[in-house]
């Protein structure tokens, strides 16, 4: 996405086009993308460090709300081009002996790029909400997700810029500008802490707001938010 023109409108700003500096990423919580997961995690530190960014955000829902996760819905109009297509596993000729085992695994890479493929021309003609759908098959030699492609760094650093939790892992700048560099946004002015907080109930007393305590029950608690403008 942040070196796709058709998102520049949304990851970059200012005159020179530099990358936003704070990231927000919402997932669905598999195995792929569960924000708690290390490889997750290494991704995600290699685009913290490739991109400057101030802070970066991984959520995800509790279980059983992926229906309220924007990309999750976005999935419909593409699964629905897919109705009635068959993708042969062998177009290039079979791969697998007559048990289903693999005996050629060139063979194997060459057709399901062919499935790729077909899948990206197919999603290349597709408009969702007036917006063009962007679908590319990518080598996976040619990925910046190799191995030896990522930025990484030990766990002292970790310590000091990388929190997680069940539902939300933060990669946030430190304030040494030994080993940060400047800071790019007003982030830290409105959450001194760095990190963003674990939700809090509140609610409302006869002497104004509190953290009410377990047996008060939580039908009345609400819980606070900060909406940042840029």
């Amino acid at each position: 996405m942040l070196t796709l023109k058709e998102f520049e409108v949304i990851t970059r700003s200012g005159i020179d086009r530099v990358v936003k500096p704070i990231f927000i990423f919402t997932v669905d919580g598999g195995p792929d993308e569960n924000p708690r997961y290390q490889e997750v995690i290494r991704v995600a530190i290699h685009h913290f460090l490739r991109y400057d960014f101030d802070s970066l955000f991984i959520a995800t829902n509790a279980p059983g709300r992926s229906a309220f996760n924007r990309a999750e819905r976005k999935m419909a109009p593409l699964s629905k081009e897919l109705t009635g297509l068959i993708l042969p596993h062998d177009h290039y000729g079979s791969h697998l002996n007559e048990s289903g085992i693999t005996i050629d695994a060139d063979l194997e890479k060459k057709n399901f790029k062919f499935a790729g493929v077909s899948l990206a021309e197919i999603w290349l003609q597709i408009i969702v909400d007036k917006f063009a759908t962007v679908a590319e098959y990518i080598e996976p030699t040619e990925s910046e997700l190799m191995e030896e492609n990522l930025l990484s760094m030990d766990q002292k650093w970790c310590d000091v810029h990388l929190q997680t939790s069940q539902y939300l892992t933060q990669i946030v700048k430190c304030i040494d500008n030994m080993c940060c560099l400047k800071q790019r946004s007003s982030y830290f002015s409105v959450v001194t802490g760095r990190f963003l907080p674990p939700p809090l109930p509140i609610t409302q007393a006869s002497v104004g707001l509190k953290i009410p305590e377990r047996t008060m029950g939580v039908t009345s608690h609400n819980f606070p938010f900060i909406v940042l403008k840029y």
